[in-house]
């Protein structure tokens, strides 16, 4: 599999912030007694996963460029 040449720290920037709004989705669905949480479930799952895929192919980047110097 060929590693993406676009993969920077835009990346990187952008899973972390994915990941925190994940984070505080689940936290807001766990504090706050809506009655309807399945918005707050679906951001947990939709931001956990963006977030994921974006540190991924920052971190198969990273790692590419190490290997290759």
């Amino acid at each position: 599999m060929k590693v993406s040449p676009q993969a920077t720290k835009g990346h990187l920037i952008a899973g972390i912030i994915l990941v925190v709004l994940s984070l505080i989705s689940m936290l807001g669905s766990l504090l706050l007694e809506i009655r309807t949480v399945a918005p707050l479930i679906f951001f947990i799952f939709f931001f956990g996963v963006w977030g994921g895929v974006e540190l991924g192919r920052f971190l198969e980047y990273s790692l590419s460029k190490k290997t290759e110097s």
